[in-house]
């Protein structure tokens, strides 16, 4: 990386001699520059090494040398910010810009999307936090299960159209209600070279049993080569639908596994990680893939600073892009922004209050208070259910406190571009009722769920399928922490009667209802998922899936191409 000082040295020469080549003498280098004769050599092999100028030195006194200038001021200066960008030193890249904000706008808005390098296709996406746990077997958050499903396989998973089928299990069968039996494709290999064995895929499924979707596994075993059989206690219909969750995912054994697995895990799937850090994610498209390998060669993931964040993702208080590129082909999250009211061992236990924070801190109470240009930035709408088009709330704006409170602790994942701004507003409100908020920030998990009253949370389905709750309601909601012990097993309860066939259709909207009607759960708002043209730019079959991303191993670019008009 060329040095701030000798852009500077540079700039000084091109300033002097306006940019033109010149015929000149080492003396008035070293007079321009304030330096010796041996550094201003040392100064001037550098530039040349650096492609930004040629140095012809004349032989005998008196004659004068050859400075050609091959780079202008603003390439030196654009190259060194690119440079800057590549190592996501967003501050020095805007210092090299002369502080010019439109200017570092336009490199960083170049720099992303598609790009050709070495004949290999690159996509490059802008993103607001580090990418810190990608386990499935963790909880993770909503983009880090997307990315997951790129690094990963299980025995089963669903296609963009949320339809299920085979995986690292070509095919599988019921042998009774609580007895399946997969097939395993033999052959598959890890990122790491490593050969997946029967043996490993069992392992990784009997680390599920601390999960309440997987507590009725019994049993996993192999009767033959290439052969797992799952027993059950109880009859599960939709076993294999299960599997195809992100924390059902096949992963190495832990004797084979790093230390920094979760930041740099070795899966089975189209992709493999490159490298991951608080700069970026790099995703490579793994050539010894099972199934097709990815078209595009490349996936970064950049991080883009929360202070330079309007460069890349303008609001319509900064437009910075053309409106008219943008994209419509955008839907609603299948699930929510919500409030998980502590009924076990917080203030919410008493449902009195319960009832009263239902009342005064829901989305439609809200709205009014979170500021217009954030509404419109995070496309928020409010949420009268879990799922968009439910509703079960019905707004009391006239609700009283049952009592006396003086504060109370709420909870929520410091890095959202969303959560500061609601917490900031439940404050405001609370204040009215002179209850004071104690916030509990954190990063991946909350360690203490129990010592707080409440927690906002976004629900993170990966699907449009409404069996998809099953998933969320039994582990990843949280809420089994935060109800009491009857409420869990009323609603675990719909759940297992659906898996055993006794319901024909999965309770949604049953367990929707209670969740909000009991006062465990408060919705808020919905938001817009899409994918952004600005940043796909000529990518083929980018569609947006429930984690508001793309497939990236199902899509390609396409090239420009002009037809020759024939004479």
């Amino acid at each position: 990386m060329s040095s701030p000082r000798l852009r500077v040295q540079f700039e000084t020469l091109f300033q002097h001699f306006d940019g033109k080549n010149s015929g000149v003498q080492l003396e008035e280098i070293t007079d321009i520059l304030f330096c010796t004769r041996r550094n201003a050599r040392i100064v001037l092999n550098k530039l040349e090494e650096e492609g930004w100028i040629e140095w012809h030195p004349a032989a005998g006194r008196g004659k004068l040398s050859t400075l050609i200038f091959k780079r202008s001021k603003a390439d030196v200066s654009e190259n060194l910010a690119r440079r800057y960008l590549e190592e996501g030193k967003i501050g020095q890249a805007l210092e090299v810009l002369d502080s010019d904000a439109a200017k570092l706008t336009q490199v960083i808005q170049g720099y992303l999307g598609v790009s050709h390098r070495e004949g290999e296709q690159v996509v490059r996406l802008p993103y607001y936090r580090p990418l810190s746990m990608l386990n499935p077997h963790l909880q993770m958050r909503r983009t880090e299960i997307h990315i997951a499903r790129q690094i990963f396989s299980g025995l089963t998973k669903l296609d963009d159209n949320d339809m299920l089928q085979p995986d690292l299990a070509h095919t599988w069968e019921m042998l009774s209600k609580a007895h399946w039996r997969f097939y395993l494709r033999p052959g598959v290999r890890f990122h790491n070279g490593e050969l997946l064995t029967t043996e490993m895929v069992i392992e990784s499924l009997r680390e599920l049993h601390h999960l309440n979707l997987f507590a009725h596994v019994q049993s996993v075993s192999s009767p033959s080569p290439w052969v797992v059989d799952i027993r059950l206690f109880k009859d599960d219909l939709y076993l294999p639908l299960a599997l195809s969750e992100s924390q059902a995912k096949i992963l190495l054994p832990l004797r084979l596994r790093s230390e920094d697995y979760h930041i740099r895990p070795v899966g089975t799937g189209p992709y493999m990680v490159q490298s991951n850090d608080d700069k970026r994610l790099i995703l490579r498209a793994f050539d010894g893939y099972f199934g097709f390998r990815p078209l595009l060669d490349q996936v970064e993931v950049w991080v883009i600073d929360e202070s330079y964040s309007s460069m890349v993702y303008p609001s319509l208080s900064k437009p910075m892009m053309n409106a008219s590129s943008r994209s419509d082909e955008v839907e609603l999250d299948p699930g929510c922004t919500f409030l998980l009211l502590n009924k076990r061992s917080g203030v919410a236990k008493d449902p009195r209050w319960a009832e009263f924070f239902s009342a005064v801190l829901n989305g439609y109470q809200l709205f009014n208070h979170v500021p217009q240009d954030k509404v419109i930035e995070l496309g928020l709408l409010q949420a009268y259910g879990i799922k968009p088009g439910w509703i079960d709330l019905y707004p009391n704006p006239n609700a009283q406190p049952p009592g006396e409170l003086e504060r109370i602790s709420v909870a929520y994942q410091a890095k959202h571009p969303m959560f500061p701004v609601i917490a900031k507003t439940i404050k405001t409100i609370l204040k009215r009722y002179r209850i004071e908020v104690d916030f509990v920030k954190y990063d991946c998990a909350l360690e203490t769920p129990e010592k707080v009253d409440i927690w906002l949370k976004a629900m993170g389905i990966a699907t449009n399928r409404e069996d998809a709750l099953a998933g969320w309601l039994l582990d990843y909601s949280n809420i089994e922490s935060m109800s009491t012990d009857y409420d869990f097993q009323r609603w675990l309860a719909l759940v297992e009667s659906w898996r055993s066939g006794v319901l024909n259709d999965f309770p949604a909207r049953e367990i929707g209802k209670q969740l909000v009607k009991s006062f465990q759960v408060i919705p808020m708002f919905h938001c817009w998922l899409g994918v952004n043209k600005d940043h796909s730019g000529a990518l083929q079959n980018a569609k947006c899936n429930a984690l508001g991303w793309f497939d990236f191993s199902q899509v390609w670019v396409k090239p420009d191409l002009q037809l020759e008009n024939e004479n």
